[in-house]
């Protein structure tokens, strides 16, 4: 976690009125090696992947934390590279596809298709500071969909809602983003145990 990769070399210069002042506006991503998931035999089955949303009080860029129920800030000089929903589509389909425990993993834009599809909706993105500290949260309601079904209520395998937090080593955005990291790594773990669980009942339930 101590590398750079997710500094982006990426500054942009911002100048104020008349040329008063000048700052450095840094960019991260999160960075972290897929989870490793041992045991898991392998499923044969297509999964498609679909963009994730973000809700709409995350919906920037911006390094938001919390420091009172009803405050919301955000980092002035540090910002995310890219929208909290469009980081976490990439690195599940990133982590999905590092598995390998499935016969493909499409992306939201790859032609064809598969029997289950999993989206959702980035619900909160944020540095919580509470008495024990900062603390990174990402909360992300998660649904995976079996397209074989011809009734929409039938069509949901199950819809979940995942909270992880973890602690930073000090109120910053590099620790934000560090943290971030962190859990972004343990909800991506539990959602893909979690498809390869449902995908294992539903084929026992349909089982004649």
């Amino acid at each position: 976690m101590r590398r750079i990769l997710f500094l982006l070399s990426a500054i942009l210069f911002v100048t104020g009125c008349g040329g008063k002042s000048t700052y450095v506006v840094q960019q991260y991503l999160l960075d972290y090696s897929p989870p490793a998931l041992a045991g898991l035999a392998r499923a044969n089955e297509v999964l498609r992947v679909e963009s994730f949303s973000t809700a709409q009080a995350f919906a920037s860029t911006a390094m938001l934390y919390r420091k009172s129920p009803l405050e919301l800030s955000s980092y002035s000089r540090e910002r995310w590279r890219v929208m909290p929903g469009d980081m976490v589509t990439d690195f599940l389909l990133r982590d999905l596809r590092n598995a390998g425990i499935f016969t493909a993993v499409l992306a939201y834009e790859d032609p064809g298709g598969g029997r289950y599809v999993v989206t959702g909706t980035v619900v909160e993105f944020l540095e919580v500071d509470g008495s024990n500290g900062p603390r990174a949260r990402l909360s992300v309601d998660a649904t995976l969909l079996d397209t074989t079904e011809r009734e929409i209520m039938k069509r949901f395998v199950f819809q979940k809602t995942y909270t992880v937090e973890e602690a930073m080593k000090d109120k910053s955005a590099r620790a934000l983003a560090e943290a971030m990291s962190r859990a972004m790594k343990k909800f991506s773990g539990e959602l893909m145990v979690d498809i390869h669980r449902a995908m294992g009942n539903v084929k026992i339930m349909k089982a004649p």
